[in-house]
């Protein structure tokens, strides 16, 4: 534990702390980790299990390690024509659904922050009872057939442009932010959309990052749209594949048993790959992206998080 350190006459004198204080930070830190643990022992596990030998899982008793360690469950679904696919398509509604979001959200958000606008109020209102009340999911499917969105790959990005909740939030973030700022900007010539793009986003980092954050793990979990508005198998995604994978079942539990009760006795099995080595493996490809992007985002997010928690 580090030993505080107080400043005096220029010269630095170190406090001895109480045994009490350090009792109470190693019981918070333990409790911290066994947290932490608990949080990332069932994502482990997957990993482990997607790593193992299929047929060597099936005897069970793999927690912490792959006991038969092996690639063949990732490269048989990266082999995948369709799997492919789907994969482009996650990246890519993920990438053009996060920036046009944060676009037309930020944008309604600044309309909604400044104080001169005269329908602030009434749109607040209006936004919130979105969060609220909704059509269901009936009248929804109808819309979106009855503008042409069915199998168009635009019913993912169009429908999820606007959210109110990520409005107000950002507008939040940005009724902190200085009036000066956006009054010298105003002084020297700039417009609506100038100070919007040069002055008020850049200093809303945390907060783009925070709601960024929020859309790209929203598009790249949604399944549901591309199994209601999709047909066409160009269309579909990863996380929809993945539904699609644990939903089949190509051997029924009778089927396991029998398995491994072969195994336990020596007898020889020809079958390579188990429904829950496929599982594993498709859970992972999907995962990783997410577990990829957020180190690099995490201090804005941390900020972002905190918005509306101190006032200026």
């Amino acid at each position: 534990m580090a030993i505080p350190a107080i400043t005096k006459g220029g010269l630095i004198i170190k406090t001895k702390r109480k045994p009490s204080e350090i009792a109470a930070d190693v019981a918070i830190y333990a409790i911290l980790a066994t947290i932490g643990l608990l949080a990332l022992y069932p994502l482990w596990n997957v990993a482990v299990l997607a790593l193992n030998d299929p047929l060597d899982t099936l005897r069970g008793g793999i927690y912490l390690w792959p006991r038969m360690f092996t690639l063949n469950n990732l490269s048989l679904i990266l082999r995948q024509e369709q799997l492919a696919t789907a994969f482009k398509n996650s990246v890519l509604r993920t990438g053009i659904g996060v920036a046009s979001a944060l676009f037309f959200n930020t944008m309604a958000a600044y309309v909604i922050s400044r104080k001169d606008f005269i329908f602030r109020k009434a749109a607040q209102r209006l936004l919130a009872v979105t969060m609220y009340v909704n059509g269901g999911l009936i009248p929804y499917y109808l819309v979106v057939k009855s503008v042409g969105l069915r199998n168009n790959f635009l019913v993912y990005i169009l429908p999820m442009m606007f959210n109110a909740f990520y409005i107000l939030i950002i507008r939040s973030f940005m009724d902190e932010l200085p009036d000066s700022l956006t009054e010298a900007a105003r002084i020297d010539g700039a417009g609506d959309f100038t100070v919007y793009w040069k002055v008020v986003l850049p200093l809303s980092a945390p907060v783009l990052a925070t709601i960024g954050l929020f859309i790209a793990v929203d598009q790249w979990s949604q399944w549901f749209d591309s199994f209601v508005f999709t047909t066409d198998k160009s269309l579909t995604t990863l996380q929809y594949e993945l539904v699609k994978v644990l939903n089949q079942s190509t051997s029924s539990v009778s089927d396991i048993n029998s398995l491994r009760q072969r195994l336990q006795s020596g007898g020889q099995i020809n079958i390579v790959y188990t429904p829950q080595s496929i599982r594993m493996a498709i859970t992972i490809i999907s995962t990783i992206p997410i577990v990829l992007v957020y180190p690099f985002i995490q201090k804005y997010f941390i900020k972002g998080v905190m918005i509306g928690a101190v006032k200026g």
